[in-house]
C-alpha cells in the first residue's frame, strides 16, 4: 500500500514543474497474476529460457550454464515508438547461486556472471522439451540466498511518461530551476536536499513521485543507494536504462522479485550501441539498503 502524504502547495507545484521539464518516454512493466504461466518464449522473470539448439548456451566463469533472470520479447513492445527492436529476443542470465547475482564490483560491464543475449529472430518451432535437454537450472528453484526471482512470472507492457529521480546526475539543477520557476527564490544546488522544512511531508512526497523505482525499460532509473555513473567518466557513455528489475510481492507479501534486502537492478546500455543492437557492452548494477 502506497503512503499518503499531506504536502505544501508549494512542493507539489515544484515537483509538478520537474515532471514538465524532466518527463521521457519509457516502457513500464507489469508483473501478470500468478494464475498466467509464460511460455517458453514469452516475456519473463524466471522459467526455463526460449534457447536456439544451434548456439552454445552461456555460461559463468567457472563453466557452468547460467539461469535465466529475464526475457523480454520484442513482439510484444512492437507497437511502441522507441528505439528498441521491433522483434527478436533479449536475455538477461545470471551465474547460479551466487550471492551477488553476477554482479562484479569492480568491474560492472564484465560479463563473465552474467551475460545478455540477443536473438534476431525467435524460431518457434523449438520446443520445451528440446531446452529441457540442456538440463537447466531454473532461477526459482535455486536456494533464496543465491538468485532474486522466486516466482516465474509472464510480463505485460505498457507505455508511459517518466521523470527524473533525485538519484540521477543533473537533478540538483532541474530542482533549483524548478524552484525559481515556482517560487522565483535562487538556492544553493548543492544544498538542495535542505530546501523543504523538516517536519513535513514535502521530501517524502517528492521522492514518492519522483522515485525511478518499478520494472521498466528506458526512462529513468531508480536506485536505492546512488548512481554508480555518477562520479565514474568512463561510465557516463551508458547513457540509456535497458532495463530495471524492481524487488516486486504480490498483493498477499509474497515475494516474487527480491534484491538483497529490497533492492533494485538497472542495466544499462549506450543508445547508439541500443540502436545498432549491439548488448555487447552492458553495465549492470543493483543495490540495496
Amino acid at each position: 500500500m502506497e503512503e499518503e502524504y499531506n504536502p505544501s502547495e508549494k512542493a507539489v507545484k515544484i515537483v509538478e514543474k520537474i515532471k514538465e521539464m524532466t518527463g521521457i518516454p519509457a516502457i513500464f512493466i507489469d508483473r501478470k497474476p500468478k494464475t498466467v504461466q509464460p511460455s517458453l518464449t514469452d516475456s519473463k522473470f524466471g522459467g526455463l529460457p526460449y534457447w536456439d539448439m544451434q548456439k552454445e548456451y552461456p555460461t559463468d566463469s567457472e563453466g557452468r550454464k547460467m539461469m535465466l533472470l529475464a526475457q523480454i520479447n520484442f513482439l510484444d513492445l512492437s507497437a511502441f515508438d522507441t528505439e528498441l527492436p521491433k522483434e527478436g529476443m533479449l536475455q538477461f542470465f545470471i551465474t547460479v547461486d551466487d550471492d551477488v547475482f553476477g554482479m562484479d564490483f569492480d568491474d560492472p560491464v564484465s560479463q563473465k556472471d552474467f551475460r545478455i543475449i540477443f536473438h534476431n529472430t525467435v524460431d518457434t518451432k523449438i520446443t520445451v522439451e528440446q531446452v529441457q535437454t540442456l538440463e537447466l537450472v531454473r532461477a526459482e528453484e535455486v536456494d533464496d540466498y543465491g538468485t532474486p526471482i522466486f516466482h516465474q512470472a509472464a510480463l505485460s507492457f505498457r507505455a508511459g511518461i517518466d521523470y527524473m529521480s533525485s538519484d540521477v546526475e543533473g537533478f540538483s539543477t532541474v530542482f533549483a530551476q524548478a524552484v525559481k520557476a515556482v517560487t522565483g527564490e535562487e538556492i544553493d544546488e548543492e544544498n538542495w536536499y535542505t530546501y523543504f522544512e523538516e517536519d513535513t511531508d514535502d521530501d517524502n512526497y517528492m521522492s514518492e513521485e519522483l522515485s525511478g523505482l518499478g520494472h521498466k525499460m528506458l526512462g529513468y532509473p531508480g536506485f536505492i543507494q546512488f548512481d554508480p555513473r555518477r562520479d565514474d567518466e568512463d561510465m557516463k557513455c551508458y547513457d540509456t536504462l535497458l532495463l530495471q528489475i524492481d524487488s516486486d510481492m504480490d498483493e498477499d507479501g509474497e515475494d516474487y522479485v527480491l534484491w538483497g534486502d529490497c533492492g533494485i537492478a538497472n542495466l544499462f546500455i549506450n543508445k547508439e550501441a541500443l540502436i545498432k543492437r549491439d548488448f555487447s557492452n552492458i553495465l549492470y548494477n543493483w543495490d540495496c539498503s
